[in-house]
């Protein structure tokens, strides 16, 4: 039979949407699952604040009577305020290993995309850069960390087929060396002292303030990327409250140079041990597993880092760093993904690998001109 498209419209077609990948994954022992409730608030175009300044079209493809793949075509303002092009985004893409099915739902979305007027489709992100991106393209070994996607070996190549091809890869880099470099620990008073900086942790009972101390900085250093879209306030809001329960304040940290925020650092434990144990659902158990994720993983995931550009080069990527080392492994955590890095970020694959780092994950961004 061929393979046919139709447009996410009712509420069985979207509990399909979000159904597929536990479907297409469930004997695969590395996929972690995330939460449905998480995927359909995400989803929903009329309450989530994504949306305020996004369109979106859903899509599913049926063979042989069966759902065989998904893919969503977004539209971002944001994307062209900043970026000053007018570009679409495809994502939530999870597909059988059949290049006939994806061509389907990739053509479905490349045709959205220039009924609204965009000149180039980029992806995948779901639903943006400040979410899940990119196609894994390499490291399969293990299950993924927080917030990083995990796909079939076989998405690169049906991808390239529907007429995709690279724009950005992305590296994942590993380090785990508990030790604290003897070098960075010796010269950390001095980089301190001379940059003129001072760091501290996240403060939990102040934390709508720092969530909006966070967004300010992070809307400002993370430009430097390609893959870039500034966070909105009620976004941002909506991230915090997601993240506050995952969070060790121990291992955020800001710099602040004469009581102004330069420079922010997040790294978060690995709470996919929590999401894989809960297998997609919070209720009866699922709950349990997340509430004690933390006391079962060694593995933290830095989501973040970055400083204003006028206080780059005094250090202050090396504190972070430091101090990351310092309060973690007395935790328990004893290895740490920095991810992820543009494969062209010369400065902070320079870090990486002064500090004993390893890129062990690929993830691939892709574009298609319409």
């Amino acid at each position: 039979m061929p393979v046919t498209i139709e447009r996410v419209a009712t509420k069985k077609q979207l509990k399909e949407f979000v159904q597929l990948p536990h479907t297409l994954y469930r004997n695969d022992p590395y996929w972690v699952p995330q939460l449905r409730s998480d995927d359909f608030k995400k989803l929903d175009r009329n309450r989530h604040p994504f949306w305020q300044h996004a369109a979106g079209e859903y899509f599913l493809a049926r063979k042989d009577g069966k759902v065989a793949g998904r893919i969503a075509a977004i539209h971002d303002t944001i994307w062209e305020e900043t970026h000053h092009e007018k570009a679409a985004y495809w994502g939530w893409f999870d597909c059988i290993n059949d290049p006939a099915v994806a061509r389907a739902l990739f053509d479905a979305a490349f045709a959205w995309a220039r009924e609204r007027g965009c000149v180039r489709i980029i992806g995948p992100m779901t639903p943006n850069a400040n979410d899940f991106i990119g196609t894994q393209i390499e490291g399969f070994e293990g299950s993924p960390a927080i917030m990083m996607p995990y796909n079939g070996p076989y998405y690169d190549a049906i991808i390239q087929a529907s007429g995709n091809s690279k724009w950005k890869d992305l590296v994942a880099w590993m380090m785990d060396n508990p030790e604290i470099p003897e070098r960075l620990a010796r010269i950390m008073p001095r980089v301190e002292a001379k940059g003129g900086f001072k760091i501290r942790t996240l403060n939990m009972k102040d934390f709508a303030r720092e969530y909006d101390k966070f967004q300010e900085l992070y809307n400002q250093f993370e430009q430097v990327n390609a893959v870039f879209t500034p966070m909105t306030p009620p976004e941002m809001a909506m991230v915090a409250k997601d993240l506050k329960m995952a969070l060790d304040p121990d291992l955020v940290f800001f710099a602040e140079v004469d009581g102004k925020p330069v420079g922010v650092s997040l790294t978060m434990p690995d709470f996919n041990v929590g999401y894989k144990a809960a297998r997609g659902r919070l209720l009866p158990f699922g709950i349990f597993h997340l509430l004690t994720a933390k006391r079962h993983t060694h593995l933290v995931r830095t989501l973040s880092m970055g400083v204003l550009k006028d206080y780059r080069n005094r250090g202050i990527d090396l504190a972070f760093y430091y101090y990351s080392y310092k309060n973690g492994v007395p935790k328990g955590y004893t290895a740490a993904e920095m991810s992820w890095v543009e494969e062209d970020n010369t400065a902070m694959t320079n870090t990486a690998l002064k500090l004993g780092g390893k890129p062990y994950r690929k993830y691939r961004v892709y574009e298609h001109i319409l």
